[in-house]
């Protein structure tokens, strides 16, 4: 096993859940998953996987699924699994041997937005893997603050606010969700929206310069250390929430340059594999049941209407 593997989230006990019906490739999956020193659980099928999906004190931060299995398949586990609000949030790595635009899309309508294609190299494996971990932790950390915002907001019919930082993006997102006819369904794609105005939009930070920095572990520093540089330390996020009987709508307009957003709408295959770029596709597709960008792209407008109940 490789050092670079080796020397990551030692003693996390973070738990994965494991799910091969080949025990060859199950025994390989458990021991790379020790090697990260996460603490794996196995199941052999898709019954298997969502009986322990049942017990709250085996449940898993994230879930590693093969999608070609007897009796029930992975994306049949994964339909299970959306229809349970609390299980609904949990990351999922579909394992395949496949990363076809038909299949990706699959999985993508179905709820699944990591992807592991066999066979997998040894970084490729953390890398993905990692990125899973970072998405449930984030949605943990949000859930938790959600609850703390959580009052009534049944008077509000508009409201503004002014944002500089990703800390303020979050905790905006947490507190506006709850204005929202389903606040842990909306809650994932306002964090994704808002941050992504501060991040990619006031402070500019290109996709191909936040991978090199999410692999380097220094993603945080440089967002922090752009904040206060004089070109962007001035730059804020206008958010406006609107509600009535039938919807509630969220816009945000940054002061960067814009993008090309219409290619983050949906995965692309080709970014299948990336560890990041998918809080718009996620946000179009579960979040919302409509989200507009402006031509520029530095505006953006997420409505959910108020007779909605797909689950997160």
């Amino acid at each position: 096993m490789s050092e670079a593997l080796t020397k990551y989230h030692r003693n996390n006990h973070k738990k994965v859940l494991a799910v091969e019906d080949d025990a060859t490739s199950r025994f390989v999956l458990v021991n790379l998953l020790e090697e990260l020193g996460y603490d794996p659980i196995e199941a052999e099928d898709g019954r298997e996987a969502l009986a322990i999906m049942e017990n709250d004190i085996n449940r898993p931060d994230i879930i590693v699924l093969d999608k070609i299995m007897p009796g029930m398949d992975g994306l049949e586990v994964v339909l299970q699994l959306k229809k349970d609000p609390a299980l609904s949030h949990i990351p999922i790595v579909m394992v395949t041997g496949s990363k076809t635009p038909e299949e990706v899309k699959e999985g993508i309508d179905a709820g699944v937005f990591y992807y592991l294609v066999k066979p997998y190299e040894e970084e490729v494996f953390k890398s993905v893997i990692d990125a899973a971990m970072r998405e449930a932790d984030r949605r943990t950390t949000l859930r938790a603050d959600l609850k703390k915002h959580q009052t009534s907001f049944g008077f509000i019919n508009k409201a503004e606010f002014t944002i500089r930082t990703i800390d303020e993006a979050e905790d905006l997102a947490c507190f506006i969700a709850n204005c929202f006819p389903n606040p842990d369904r909306a809650l994932p794609g306002l964090a994704s929206l808002l941050v992504n105005a501060v991040e990619h939009g006031n402070l500019e930070l290109g996709y191909e310069e936040k991978s090199v920095l999410l692999k380097s572990g220094k993603w945080k520093e440089i967002l922090d250390l752009r904040q206060r540089q004089d070109n962007f330390k001035d730059r804020a996020v206008q958010v406006t929430l609107e509600r009535n009987a039938e919807r509630t709508l969220v816009n945000i307009l940054d002061e960067g340059q814009g993008f090309d957003w219409k290619e983050y709408m949906d995965i692309d295959p080709s970014r299948a594999l990336e560890t990041h770029g998918r809080g718009i596709a996620q946000a179009n597709k579960i979040s919302f049941d409509n989200l507009e960008y402006s031509p520029k792209g530095n505006a953006v407008t997420a409505i959910a209407r108020a007779e909605t109940s797909i689950l997160w």
